[in-house]
């Protein structure tokens, strides 16, 4: 799945910013980032639940840049997950697959 660039538009208030507007697959693309736990050392912009409704989410030209090459990163083969948990319950699966077998 391709993320397409996020633009942003500038605004009077507060000076410096961008206003951001993200759907549904920006939310999962987001979540697929956060996963990896890379999200202050690359400077992404620390969002919520709510900025994907549509509402417009300000945030610095900085920030704008680094959510887009993120997204970018992701590529359009990497599959995204359904769920951010998915390679931690498989693990659980496997641990208690082995568990269950030594008892």
């Amino acid at each position: 799945m391709e993320i397409e660039p996020v633009e942003g538009t500038p605004v009077r208030f507060p000076p410096g910013r961008v206003a951001i507007r993200l759907n549904e697959r920006h939310r999962r693309a987001y979540r697929a980032l956060y996963a990896h736990y890379r999200t202050v050392l690359d400077g992404l912009p620390v969002l919520r639940e709510r900025d994907f409704d549509g509402r417009a989410v300000k945030v610095t030209p900085a920030q704008l840049d680094a959510l887009n090459r993120a997204f970018a990163s992701l590529g359009a083969t990497k599959r995204l997950p359904a769920n951010v948990f998915d390679a931690q319950e498989r693990s659980r699966q496997g641990l208690f697959k082995r568990l269950q077998y030594l008892s």
